[in-house]
């Protein structure tokens, strides 16, 4: 007998609990800067936790306001235009990384600052963050929030396309954005916020 795998609905944050993620992040640090960067590249651009990791200074590109994700999911590579707000960021951290640490376009967009224990081995200065690194750092800031679900990397993600439906993006531009393969992962997202739904049909 074929067993059929439920969908569940995914987590998301509200508008006020993601903005309570991101003031927990003081900026004075470098630390700070480039930690809330990358909150802000998963919450603007919908970045999977590996791709964040995996993005270089080169993928970043100011002058269009945009992000190319190369290799993502399934190989599939992507380019995804970013806000103002997210650009700014992107501006500030890339400027830091540049001046104060001297990487390169070669060099990965994020890296560790000190050196020390994290949830995976221990990280240079200069060197890429793994995505262990990422998810933890993410549920200790949400905790420091006060958020009392469950939160990932992937719930930013998922945050990410539901803020756009709600802000009228259709279903093949949320999955060109996301790089999913199929619209019927992507269609999981209309059922978390119905009340938007409701209003934009009715």
């Amino acid at each position: 007998m074929t067993r059929t795998r439920s969908k569940r609905l995914p987590t998301v944050l509200t508008a006020e609990e993601a903005q309570n993620l991101l003031q927990t992040v003081s900026t004075r640090s470098t630390t700070g800067l480039r930690n809330r960067c990358m909150l802000q590249v998963m919450l603007g651009a919908g970045l999977r936790v590996s791709e964040v990791c995996n993005l270089r200074g080169r993928d970043v590109d100011l002058q269009r306001g945009e992000v190319r994700v190369n290799d993502g999911k399934g190989g599939r590579d992507r380019v995804v235009p970013v806000g103002h707000e997210t650009l700014q960021w992107l501006q500030q951290w890339a400027n830091t990384r540049r001046d104060l640490l001297g990487l390169n376009g070669k060099d990965p967009f994020f890296v560790g600052l000190r050196t020390g224990r994290t949830g995976r081995g221990t990280r240079e200065e200069g060197q890429g963050l793994t995505t262990r690194y990422v998810e933890l750092l993410v549920a200790r800031l949400a905790e420091a929030a006060g958020i009392d679900k469950r939160t990932s990397p992937h719930t930013l993600r998922h945050t990410y396309a539901t803020r756009l439906l709600s802000e009228g993006y259709n279903i093949r531009e949320v999955q060109e954005l996301l790089g999913h393969s199929s619209v019927s992962t992507t269609e999981v997202y209309t059922h978390v916020n119905p009340e938007a739904l409701r209003a934009k049909i009715q």
